[in-house]
Formats: structure tokens, C-alpha cells, sequence
């Protein structure tokens, strides 16, 4: 499957367990945003994405945004705009970018999932999609600041990140490490996975959003 391809499946399944569940359940994981929130997130940052208009306004940053500018919308609303904007979308998923909004919007399936008490779709090739982009960063970051390469081992898969020979391995599922690094866990829940080398000199490049959460987060 192509990035729309992932995209689609995985925004058909948000739909179906927004319409079936709470919509205005607490998502733990953003915190302060309801499920409908993250949906407005979605909807609205997808649009952002199309117009390149990133500007946090009076708000605390871009996301922030994108979801006060639609409180009071229906769910249906926010479909109707979701699919809009979707609809334009298909050259930014032939690019670079399709990367980065499938990265997204898994990771928000799987917020939803949380919240909501459904979890599922754990194996869907969706998540391992969903790391790639992040990997490609993170990689960056770690021979960008000098660091030891490391092994990390998904599903049994093995991908090197960083420069020379690993310093040591990380076995992990798709699952776990994309909630890892995009900031779905504490420190001491990313310390605390399948490392044989020292995760210290590792964490700090290992959440895209620079810091972890303060409280552990169970899936």
C-alpha cells in the first residue's frame, strides 16, 4: 500500500470508532482534547499541510489551534472538511510529506484507540508505515549530534540508526517504539524497554516532540 493508501484505511477506522464511541471522551494522550478535538486536529491539520500554514496565531502552538478554530463543529462537520481537504491531498502523498501524514494519523488512530477502549489494529502494516519518517529523523539527529549508532530490532526487523557500528540494540515492536517516539510515553517507560546497551545517551533524540511525558501512559 502507497501512503494514500494507509492514509484512507487508517481514517476509515477512525471514523468508525468515533461514530460508534464517546466523541467526547478525554484523550489521554493530548491531553486537554476531547476525541472530537483530535478529530478536528485531523481535519484541520491536513488543511494545513495542503496550504503550508503552520502559525500557531494566539494560540499555544499550530495543533492548539487547529482544534479551538473548530469547537462547536458537528462530527459530521468535521467530516464534511476532513474530506475536503482530502480530496486535494493526493499530490502531498506522492511527496516526502505522505510520510509524515501517515505518520500522524496513525499515531492519532491509536490516541483514539485509548481512549475510546478499543485497541486494535496493533499489527497493521500502518504502524510500521507510520515509523518511517520518524526513523529518517531521528537518524538524522543522531549523526547530526555525534552519537553511537544503534540496532534496532521491530518485529525481528533490523534497521541501523546513526553512523559506524552500533553501540548496542533495542528490540522493540512497531507499536511500542512509535509510541515511544512520538512522545506517547514516559522516560521510564522507554528506559524500561528491551535495550542491551545504556538507553541514556540515546534519549535524548528518541521523542520527536523533545520532551517525554511526564506520566506513564498504558496501552
Amino acid at each position: 500500500m502507497n501512503s494514500a493508501e494507509i492514509y484512507d484505511a487508517a481514517r476509515k477506522r477512525i471514523v468508525e470508532l468515533v461514530r460508534a464511541g464517546d466523541q467526547d471522551a478525554a484523550v489521554a494522550a493530548c491531553p486537554g482534547w476531547t476525541v472530537r478535538d483530535l478529530v478536528a486536529h485531523l481535519a484541520g491539520g491536513l488543511g494545513s499541510f495542503l496550504s503550508r500554514d503552520f502559525d500557531a496565531g494566539e494560540y499555544a502552538n499550530h495543533g492548539e489551534r487547529t482544534v479551538h478554530e473548530r469547537r462547536g463543529r458537528s462530527f459530521d462537520e468535521l467530516l464534511a472538511e476532513w474530506e475536503r481537504h482530502r480530496a486535494a491531498a493526493d499530490e502531498a502523498f506522492a511527496s516526502p510529506m505522505g510520510g509524515v501524514l501517515v505518520a500522524e494519523i496513525v499515531s492519532h488512530e491509536h490516541d483514539i484507540r485509548t481512549a475510546l477502549a478499543r485497541p486494535g489494529a496493533r499489527d497493521d502494516e500502518a504502524v510500521r508505515a507510520a515509523l518511517d519518517r520518524p526513523l529518517q529523523e531521528i537518524d538524522r539527529r543522531m549523526r547530526d549530534g555525534g552519537l553511537p549508532a544503534l540496532r534496532i530490532l521491530v518485529n525481528g526487523e533490523e534497521r541501523v540508526l546513526g553512523e559506524g557500528d552500533p553501540a548496542g540494540t533495542l528490540r522493540v515492536t512497531a507499536f511500542e517504539l512509535l509510541r515511544s517516539i512520538g512522545g506517547r510515553r514516559s522516560q521510564r517507560q522507554v528506559r524500561a524497554l528491551d535495550w542491551d546497551v545504556d538507553p541514556e545517551p540515546f534519549l535524548g533524540v528518541f521523542t520527536l516532540f523533545g520532551e517525554f511525558r511526564a506520566d506513564d501512559l498504558e496501552e
